[in-house]
């Protein structure tokens, strides 16, 4: 997008099931969009003798392009879609088919490719000779889901452009690894909707009983999250049901080990001069490892995803993951009479057996493959319950909401509550021993 600094950062704010212990993890990836050079290329590999007028007109041309391709996308117009693609890339063509059918009960409410036409990927001598005059600028695709998302999430899309028979057509989505479309459920097939009273659910046919429970469950946990959090939020949510676990490794190409996650909360920051602001809040289920949790457990994991969702826009860079973490386990796990034994047993048992932890956790104790991940979150979880119990519930919030405004904790806890990190690790290192012990 042109005069805008663009970061995507995704942030997976993860529940997980291991040896019978909800968990919580929060992991982000950065990526920063890097300037390239523009180009333009014939055959034969030589570098853009391309006519002039194809060079001059390209830019207005490509945009008209994928102004009716956003036309298209919104009428469901198949044959308007399709005409927009390289008559020579008949997988592309078959693919873009079946999308555009695909998105048929989606309700989308925007659909808008912004194209920045200062950066595109370099001269490759394989696509020379493969398209002739091609060009590869960068394009992006903001789009709604009407009724739930404010603001349009933004999604990076990998597209490649040729000149055949005196016009710009697509012809490919893919052919930069490190430049590729954005994968979402409807680029794996039909796509079912369901409402509920606050949920959106967006499955693949055949999840019809997955999909009432979640909308039951999570219509359930929003007024317990407002409960704590407060009515401040869109109190709106969108969940995405994959259909299996690989689907959701293409939904979220660098989330890393999946086999005991249940779900997770994600969303796009940008940037637009005024901060960075979360948009395309999503809720996404892992079927199979979702499906071992009890009652219990999936009102503790959906009510934790959506505390993360609720507080994403007071959730800064400033907020320790553990603060992150424990608050949203904090919310689960409130009022559902879940027993410290279950909810906190990897925790006793190490505090039994003298192992009582130092200091609070650190942003690294939160990576997926530690294997004291679950002692991890049950340290935040007891950590915010600590601070709720001693100082209030809106004393916590308020400090959460002041840390998330960019203050350091060491600070806000002085000026706040009138104590220190050592101090609370203290009394926090105390509570512990008395709990579980």
């Amino acid at each position: 997008m042109p005069a805008v600094t663009r970061r995507r950062l995704s942030v997976r704010l993860v529940a997980m099931v291991a040896t019978g212990q909800l968990l919580a993890s929060v992991c982000a990836a950065v990526a920063l969009q890097r300037p390239t050079v523009i180009t333009a290329a014939v055959a034969g590999g030589q570098p853009a003798p391309a006519r002039a007028d194809i060079v001059r007109d390209r830019v207005g041309a490509v945009r008209a392009l994928l102004q009716r391709r956003a036309a298209a996308v919104l009428a469901r117009d198949r044959d308007a879609l399709l005409d927009t693609i390289d008559p020579a890339a008949t997988a592309l063509r078959a693919r873009q088919a079946g999308f555009i059918d695909a998105l048929r009960e989606v309700p989308l409410s925007a659909w808008i490719y912004d194209l920045d036409p200062s950066h595109s990927q370099p001269t490759d001598r394989v696509l020379d000779r493969r398209y002739g005059a091609w060009w590869a600028p960068n394009v992006s695709l903001r789009y709604a889901l009407g009724g739930y998302d404010a603001v349009p999430t933004e999604r990076q899309q990998g597209l490649t452009f040729v000149w055949r028979d005196g016009r710009w057509f697509l012809a490919a989505d893919d052919d930069f690894p490190a430049h590729r479309t954005a994968y979402e459920l409807w680029d794996g097939g039909s796509v079912v909707v369901a409402r509920g009273a606050s949920t959106l659910v967006l499955s693949h046919p055949g999840n019809d009983e997955l999909v009432r429970l979640l909308l039951r469950e999570t219509d359930a946990a929003v007024p317990r999250v407002s409960a704590v959090w407060g009515q401040r939020w869109s109190q709106r949510v969108v969940l995405v049901v994959p259909g299996s676990e690989a689907e959701l490794r293409r939904l979220l190409p660098d989330v890393g080990d999946l086999s005991q996650i249940a779900a997770l909360a994600t969303a796009e920051l940008t940037h637009r001069g005024t901060g960075y602001h979360p948009v395309g809040s999503r809720v996404l289920i892992d079927p199979p490892n979702f499906a071992r949790l009890g009652r219990l457990g999936r009102q503790v994991v959906l009510a934790h995803e959506v505390t993360h969702v609720a507080s994403r826009d007071a959730t800064g860079p400033a907020v320790p993951t553990w603060l992150v973490e424990g608050l949203a386990d904090y919310v689960g796990y409130r009022g559902v009479g879940v027993p410290l034994s279950t909810s906190a047993g990897e925790l006793g048992a190490d505090v039994r057996a003298g192992q009582l932890p130092a200091r609070l956790p650190s942003d690294q104790a939160f990576a997926g493959n530690d294997p004291a991940l679950a002692q991890v979150y049950e340290q935040s979880w007891l950590a915010v319950a600590l601070l709720a119990r001693t100082y209030g519930e809106a004393a916590l919030l308020r400090l959460y909401r002041t840390v998330g405004s960019g203050h350091p904790l060491a600070q806000v806890l002085m000026m706040q509550l009138g104590t220190t990190e050592a101090a609370f690790t203290v009394a926090w290192r105390d509570a512990l021993r008395r709990e579980l012990a």
